[in-house]
């Protein structure tokens, strides 16, 4: 009993005594809040301060380990061999480029696409100027080309064009009888190959590089181009020379009976070519040879209304990716008149016809205000000014357009006691070549830093494109 008693005082003087604890009952986790729980974790994360190396010493003053002493102290072999391979390797030798002596078809006679340029392209220059020509026939579309070719000048390029297609007049009886023995001992091998290079020096004479029309062709009124005649200069320069706009020579002669559908094939895919080169040139001369043809005129705006968007159309890159042309680019226009006589220059003539194309390209898309000038506003552009159309200003001409006049070249060229009433064919020529060579070179398709090559893989889709357009079809159906 004594025993029990003293456990019963034990537990109570544990019990009794300041020392005892009551048990803590702890919370679930289910009653404690979101807020609460990101209070305690706050807390329990200390704040810990650190200085950069930077801030408390300078690099110069680090301890350095001996291993990267060693390896900072020089030139690696190992290293600079491996990056100058790597080099090697970007930087490949471009072959070099084959130089164009003659044009060459973009489009052939039956205007189907001519691959054969593609190897005269820089596939690494982005920098180059696309320059395409329309005309009626027998305008001078040619010679235009001739003349913005021409990197040096010639000594007396009025007597080259008048000279261009003439035939001597001695002896033309006795051509005929002449050439046929010349080439009959040329078979025999009598005469000497030195003889046949002299021949052929003289034959090739002549600085022009696009063929122009003779004597023959004008008398029979043939063509001299067919299809599209390309040409790239020294300068990067593309010249696009095309056949005659809408016209009876381009009937195909091997079809017996001629209706008037055939003349509407010719007239559509004249159409075609008139479209096709608004959607590659960043510059399009349109050529006339007197004052204004307004047939000519609606030409062109049927060439741009029935030109189909290529933005539908993909185009393939230089990394042969296919990209997706969004927006449409629209060419310079130049309106080149050739062939202009004295009261073409005058002041109230450039006044009218300005107006006139104002009012007929207003709602078009083609560049009218490009800085092709015949004259130029000192107000504006005085950097455009010169000497060779001082008679012309803004008051007498109105606002200037892209408009252009080539005077007529006489025989009596030379006679400067001749009233002319404009400054020189020489002086108009190389103006004219200014102004185009310094045009804005616009980005034809929506792929940036389009080169030589890719451009003319873009041609070759165009032209797949435009060939199988229905609106062409669509516009012969209702031809009359």
């Amino acid at each position: 009993m004594a025993e029990k008693k003293k456990k019963v005082i034990i537990t109570k003087e544990i019990i009794n005594s300041p020392i005892a604890k009551r048990p803590v009952i702890l919370k679930s986790d289910r009653e404690t809040t979101k807020e609460q729980k990101e209070k305690a974790d706050k807390e329990k994360q200390p704040t810990i301060i650190l200085k950069t190396r930077e801030q408390s010493a300078p690099k110069d003053e680090r301890p350095v380990s001996p291993k990267s002493q060693s390896i900072d102290e020089g030139p690696q072999p190992n290293k600079i061999a491996q990056n100058e391979s790597k080099e090697k390797k970007e930087h490949k030798p471009c072959p070099p480029l084959k130089v164009m002596t003659e044009p060459m078809k973009l489009l052939d006679e039956n205007l189907e696409f001519n691959l054969a340029a593609l190897e005269f392209l820089n596939d690494n220059n982005t920098n180059y100027l696309v320059i395409g020509v329309i005309g009626m026939q027998g305008v001078g579309k040619s010679l235009i080309m001739n003349l913005i070719n021409q990197n040096k000048p010639i000594d007396d390029l009025c007597h080259e064009i008048l000279h261009s297609h003439e035939v001597p007049e001695e002896n033309q009886g006795f051509e005929s009888n002449v050439n046929s023995v010349e080439n009959q001992m040329e078979n025999l091998n009598f005469i000497d190959n030195d003889k046949k290079e002299k021949k052929e020096n003289i034959s090739n004479t002549s600085p022009f590089i696009f063929n122009m029309q003779n004597i023959e062709q004008i008398e029979r009124g043939s063509q001299c181009t067919r299809g599209i005649d390309m040409y790239v200069t020294s300068d990067r320069v593309i010249l696009l020379d095309c056949q005659p706009l809408w016209s009876p020579c381009l009937i195909d002669t091997n079809i017996s009976t001629i209706t008037s559908r055939s003349a509407n094939i010719v007239t559509v895919d004249c159409l075609q070519i008139a479209s096709y080169l608004m959607a590659i040139c960043h510059v399009l001369i349109a050529v006339q040879d007197w004052f204004t043809d307004y047939n000519f005129i609606r030409y062109i705006q049927t060439a741009e209304m029935l030109k189909p968007s290529l933005s539908a159309s993909t185009n393939v890159t230089q990394d042969n990716s296919e990209s997706t042309l969004s927006g449409e680019c629209n060419p310079h226009l130049l309106l080149l008149h050739n062939r202009c006589q004295l009261e073409d220059f005058t002041t109230s003539s450039v006044k009218t016809m300005q107006d006139l194309y104002r009012k007929a390209f207003q709602r078009s898309n083609l560049q009218l205000n490009s800085g092709m000038y015949l004259y130029s506003d000192a107000n504006r552009n005085g950097l455009n000014v010169n000497s060779v159309s001082q008679s012309y200003n803004v008051d007498s001409c109105g606002q200037p357009i892209n408009l252009f006049l080539l005077p007529e070249v006489y025989s009596d060229y030379g006679n400067k006691e001749i009233y002319r009433g404009h400054p020189s064919f020489e002086e108009l020529a190389h103006r004219l070549r200014w102004m185009l060579l310094g045009v804005n070179r616009h980005q034809i398709t929506n792929v940036p830093n389009l080169s030589e090559k890719g451009w003319f893989h873009f041609c070759n889709r165009a032209w797949e494109t435009i060939k199988k357009c229905t609106f062409f079809l669509e516009y012969e159906r209702f031809l009359p």
